[in-house]
C-alpha cells in the first residue's frame, strides 16, 4: 500500500535522493564550471573559446551513455528493488567522479589524457543514469500523496543545490590555492570532494528498507521479466515517447543554464575573472532550487501539465530578453545586473524540473516505474545531450554576428526557445497525472472483483 503519513522512512527517502542527485550535478558542474582549468591540464593550447567546447563536448558524448545506466539499472530495479540497486549506483559516481582527480595531464601523456578523461566521463554517465532510475521512485513512493509535489521538488532541487555546492567549492579552493595551483596541481583536490556527498547517501541507504509500493508489487507476484522492453509494447510505448519528446525540451532547458551560463560568463566580452563568474552562475543555481521546490509544490494544486504548459509560453517570450540582460551585465562588468540574471535563468530553466520525479512516477506503472522513469527521463538525451554541438553550430553558421565571435549568449537563448517549444508539445500530448495512484492493481484481481456473485 501507499504510505499514509510522512514518516521516518520517507524523510530518510528524500534525504538519500536528495544528496544522490547532488552528487550527480556536483560532478556535473565541476567539469562545465572548471573546464577552462581543464582545458589546459588536459589539452593541448587552443583558443580558449574552442578548448571550452571540447571539454563540454567530451562530457556531452558521455552523457549519450546515460541512458544504456537507465536501461540496465532501471530494469534491476524493477526486478530486484529500489534500494539494492541505489547502493550501486551511488558507490559507482562516487568512485568514478572521484578518480578524475588520478588523471595524467597532456604533459606526462599527451592526448591520452583526455581520452582516458572521457572513459571516465562514460562511467560516470552509466552510473548517473542507474541512480534516477530507481531514485526518483524510491524516494515518490515513500512518499504520502498530499506532500508530492513539494518532495519532487526538494528531490530535484538537489541538481540544482549541487550545483551550487560545487561552485561555492570551486571558488573555494581557487580563493584558497590561486588559479595557478588549480591549474597546477589542486583541480585534484576539487574531484576529490566528490566521495563526501557518495559516503552519506551509501549511510543512509544502507539503512533504508524496500518502498512499500515495491513491497507490494512483489507481494501480488506482478514482478515483471521484461519490464524495460514493455515499455515499447502496447499501450506503454505511446507513453514513452511522449515524456522522451517532453524530456528532450527540459534538458535544453538544463542546459542552457548549466552548460552555457558559464561558458558566457567566462568568454570576452564578459569582463569578470573566472572566479567572480563562477560565483555570479552560483546565484543561478540558488534560484533554481528554490524555484524547483516551488514549482513542484504548486503543482500539487495547479496540476503537472497545467503549470508546465504556462511555464514553457512564458520561458519562450523571456528567453532573449534574460539571455542579453546577462550577456550585457557581464560586458559592463555589472556585477549586480549579471547576478539578477543568473538567478532569473536558473529560475526559468529549472523551475519545471520540480515536478519531473513525480509526473515520471506517475506516469508508468509501479512494475515497471524504474524502467519507465530512468529510460523516459534520460530519453531526452537522445537529441537533447547534442547541446554541445547545436549550439556552436547555431552560433558559427547562424548567430556568430549577434553571439560576438568569442560569445554564444544568443545561440544558448534560442536552444532555450527550442527546449520551451518541445515542452510545450510535450505536455499537450499527455495527461494531467496529479490524483494518480502509485500501487498497481493486480489485473486478476480486478478482474475477479468484476464477476457477478452467481451461485
Amino acid at each position: 500500500m501507499e504510505p499514509q503519513k510522512f514518516t521516518s522512512d520517507s524523510a530518510k527517502a528524500t534525504t538519500s535522493q536528495f544528496i544522490g542527485f547532488l552528487l550527480d550535478s556536483y560532478d556535473l558542474t565541476m567539469i562545465l564550471t572548471i573546464a577552462p582549468v581543464l582545458a589546459t591540464v588536459l589539452l593541448p593550447p587552443q583558443s580558449p573559446l574552442i578548448a571550452a567546447f571540447d571539454v563540454i563536448l567530451a562530457y556531452s558524448l558521455t552523457i549519450i551513455f546515460r541512458p544504456v545506466g537507465s536501461a540496465i539499472f532501471g530494469n534491476l530495479g524493477d526486478k530486484i528493488g529500489r534500494r539494492g540497486d541505489l547502493i550501486i549506483t551511488v558507490l559507482g559516481l562516487g568512485i568514478s567522479s572521484a578518480v578524475t582527480s588520478a588523471l595524467p595531464t597532456y604533459a606526462q601523456v599527451g592526448i591520452l589524457s583526455f581520452i582516458l578523461f572521457i572513459i571516465i566521463r562514460i562511467a560516470v554517465g552509466i552510473f548517473a543514469g542507474g541512480e534516477y532510475s530507481a531514485g526518483h521512485p524510491f524516494a515518490m513512493e515513500w512518499t504520502p500523496y498530499k506532500w508530492r509535489g513539494l518532495i519532487s521538488g526538494i528531490v530535484q532541487g538537489g541538481f540544482s543545490f549541487g550545483a551550487a555546492l560545487a561552485a561555492v567549492v570551486e571558488g573555494a579552493f581557487i580563493a584558497f590555492f590561486g588559479l595557478h595551483a588549480v591549474e597546477t596541481y589542486a583541480w585534484r583536490y576539487v574531484f576529490l570532494t566528490a566521495l563526501a556527498p557518495a559516503a552519506i547517501a551509501l549511510a543512509i541507504r544502507l539503512s533504508m528498507k524496500e518502498t512499500p509500493v515495491f513491497q507490494d508489487v512483489k507481494d501480488k507476484k506482478m514482478v515483471r521479466k521484461t519490464p524495460l522492453i514493455d515499455l515499447f509494447r502496447k499501450p506503454y510505448r505511446r507513453d514513452f515517447f511522449q515524456v522522451m519528446l517532453y524530456m528532450t525540451g527540459m534538458f535544453f532547458f538544463a542546459y542552457s543554464l548549466f552548460a552555457f551560463v558559464p561558458t558566457i560568463l567566462e568568454h570576452a566580452p564578459s569582463i569578470f575573472p573566472i572566479g567572480e563568474a563562477d560565483t555570479i552562475y552560483s546565484y543561478g543555481t540558488y534560484g533554481a532550487f528554490a524555484a524547483a521546490v516551488i514549482f513542484g509544490a504548486l503543482s500539487q494544486y495547479v496540476g503537472r501539465r497545467r503549470l508546465t504548459l504556462w511555464w514553457a509560453v512564458g520561458t519562450f517570450i523571456v528567453a532573449i530578453p534574460v539571455y542579453y540582460l546577462l550577456i550585457h551585465s557581464a560586458t559592463i562588468g555589472n556585477y549586480a545586473l549579471a547576478a539578477l540574471a543568473s538567478i532569473l535563468i536558473g529560475i526559468i530553466t529549472q523551475g519545471p524540473w520540480g515536478a519531473i520525479p513525480i509526473y515520471l512516477s506517475e506516469r508508468f506503472k509501479a512494475s515497471m516505474r524504474a524502467s519507465g522513469v530512468g529510460f523516459g527521463y534520460s530519453s531526452g538525451i537522445f537529441i537533447g545531450g547534442w547541446f554541445s554541438i547545436y549550439v556552436p553550430l547555431m552560433h558559427n553558421y547562424l548567430f556568430k554576428s549577434i553571439d560576438t565571435p568569442t560569445n554564444i549568449w544568443f545561440s544558448t537563448a534560442v536552444l532555450l526557445m527550442i527546449g520551451a517549444v518541445l515542452v510545450g508539445i510535450g505536455m499537450l500530448l499527455g495527461p494531467e497525472t496529479l490524483g494518480t495512484k502509485l500501487i498497481e492493481e493486480n489485473p486478476e484481481e480486478k478482474k475477479e472483483e468484476k464477476q457477478p456473485n452467481v451461485k
